[in-house]
């Protein structure tokens, strides 16, 4: 394996990490260690893989040759040096990087070999257009996997990105239960939190009453009710950076000779791309408004069965849900990697092709 000596970046990745980018087993295995649910099921049976940081990378120029084919976005695994500190570095590897077998095989033994559990489970969120954790819970579900669910926890740089938008959506629920916009301030921020990161706490039992569930129900509901938090949440905010990008990629264009199937290629493939974005975010608009339906019947017509058996059907949902969302914000936060803001788009013809061929793959290639 590689070293990673930039205890910066590593740090970076430890406190301001996206969900969706960053599946922070290190950090997991801090706070979990010797809890039952921890110890029985890990999300990796390798006691060293379970420990690393896995990462959904952006490849950089420097790192290209690493690979035998072109690779934009590649599966990073950072096994930190130090079992308790970040300080000291971390030793990486890209998932399909030359001599991959080779690798893991010095630092896993057979544990990733092919064909083995944790090899299948690697190789599923490999395939997976980003590290959702309700998306990669259900896919990894599906595929006969079922790691406890503190692996499926929402970071904390997200859960503060996101408070604000989700306390704002648990106004009608609270107004309900305490009445006044006094009651509402003082107990929305612990409500919230409990929502977000606590579902065994005793203070939300008067809430699974209410729902009619049993423990195991209600955790399971708050678990996809936070899916949903977070899927409106993630729209929200990608929202007026996809449109920004898609007036820069209407009006791009790469510089040096093109030849006229580059130039006919560019200008169909401007206008689809358009198409397939506003059809993802019209898709995902028509799901939460399920769940806004749903929602409303508890808050607003005192009917919290409707709300109860929405949440229990909804992992279903998630798989559109996280393909989609996580399609639009390749492209919104690739485009802006690539492309700075108020910086002049200067872009060989070739590079621009692979971005957009890029997006069109990202945009309908369906999880596993």
């Amino acid at each position: 394996m590689a070293r990673d000596r930039s205890y910066r970046s590593l740090e970076f990745l430890k406190r301001s990490a996206a969900t969706s980018r960053v599946l922070n087993l290190w950090q997991i295995s801090l706070k979990e260690a010797g809890k039952q649910d921890y110890e029985a099921s890990p999300f990796f049976k390798n006691s060293l893989l379970n420990k690393g940081i896995i990462v959904k990378h952006r490849v950089r120029g420097g790192e290209a040759d690493l690979f035998d084919y072109p690779v934009q976005n590649a599966t990073k695994i950072l096994l930190p040096i130090a079992e308790r500190e970040l300080r000291y570095g971390a030793r990486f590897v890209f998932v399909g990087q030359k001599n991959f077998e080779e690798v893991v095989a010095v630092s896993f033994g057979d544990d990733l070999q092919v064909g083995t559990r944790d090899r299948n489970t690697l190789d599923i969120i490999d395939r997976l257009p980003s590290l959702d954790p309700f998306l990669m819970r259900e896919i990894l579900k599906t595929n006969g996997y079922q790691p406890a669910p503190c692996y499926f926890n929402v970071s904390e740089a997200d859960l503060q990105r996101m408070f604000e938008s989700a306390r704002a959506e648990l106004e009608p629920l609270i107004q309900m239960s305490f009445g006044t916009d006094l009651a509402f301030s003082s107990h929305a921020a612990t409500f919230l939190n409990k929502i977000l990161s606590d579902a065994n706490s005793a203070e939300l039992d008067p809430l699974r009453r209410v729902m009619g569930m049993d423990a195991r129900q209600f955790q399971e509901g708050i678990f996809c009710w936070k899916a949903f938090l977070y899927y409106k949440w993630q729209l929200r905010d990608v929202m007026p950076r996809i449109r920004e990008v898609l007036n820069e990629i209407a009006v791009i264009r790469p510089i040096g000779n093109v030849d006229y199937d580059d130039k006919a290629y560019i200008a169909k493939i401007k206008v689809e791309l358009r198409g397939w974005i506003f059809a993802a975010i019209e898709s995902v608009t028509d799901s939460l408004a399920v769940y806004d339906t749903a929602y409303a019947a508890m808050t607003k017509q005192n009917e919290p069965s409707a709300f109860r058996e929405f949440l229990l059907r909804a992992p279903a949902m998630f798989h559109n849900l996280g393909e989609r969302l996580s399609s639009i914000e390749h492209v919104a936060s690739f485009w802006r990697y690539r492309f700075p803001p108020k910086q002049l788009q200067r872009v060989q013809v070739d590079e621009l092709v692979d971005i957009f061929m890029d997006f069109e793959q990202s945009l309908n290639s369906p999880a596993p």
